[in-house]
């Protein structure tokens, strides 16, 4: 049944924007965002919801530690709108998803969280040209030493360390 609902809410969506969208045998759907980007929708059984997901792009050589730090810092948090960051070590690709529970399923959120996904996107992606570029994130944690010898956090803001390990 939540397939089914996913598939009718794509279909909707399809319509109001004058797009034949489909998703396939294993509930997948893929939006071009114009010729930015991709969105790829998949429903989920075990979270029992659709799935957000895109590539924010390549995570630079240099500072690689430092720009998945500042991006594991934000996973699930209120202040990234519960959006979750991955990276591949295969294709050295940024990713963020998000999900949309089968309970909220309807056109009308499918389009608000499509909407705050794409801002976020492009913020996002802004943000990994920057750091390409050697302009790299600055946390509130500093790490002792990242030649690997420890994973010990230094709290400079007053968090517990015994919560940031990586």
């Amino acid at each position: 049944m939540s397939r089914d609902l996913m598939v009718q809410v794509i279909n909707d969506f399809g319509q109001e924007i004058g797009a034949q969208l489909e998703v396939d045998d294993e509930a997948y759907c893929c939006l071009a965002v114009g010729d930015e980007f991709q969105v790829h929708l998949k429903f989920n059984e075990h979270f029992n919801g659709i799935i957000f997901y895109t590539e924010l792009g390549e995570v630079p050589n240099v500072g690689k530690k430092e720009v998945l730090r500042h991006y594991v810092m934000q996973n699930g948090t209120i202040e990234s709108n519960n959006l979750t960051f991955s990276y591949d070590e295969e294709s050295k690709q940024l990713g963020m998803a998000c999900l949309l529970p089968v309970t909220f399923t309807n056109l009308d959120n499918l389009k608000k969280i499509l909407e705050k996904f794409i801002e976020r996107y492009q913020k996002e992606h802004e943000d990994m040209g920057r750091f390409l570029q050697g302009e790299l994130p600055k946390d509130d944690i500093q790490f002792v030493d990242d030649s690997g010898s420890t994973n010990e956090a230094i709290p400079t803001s007053g968090i517990d360390p015994q919560f940031m390990r990586l």
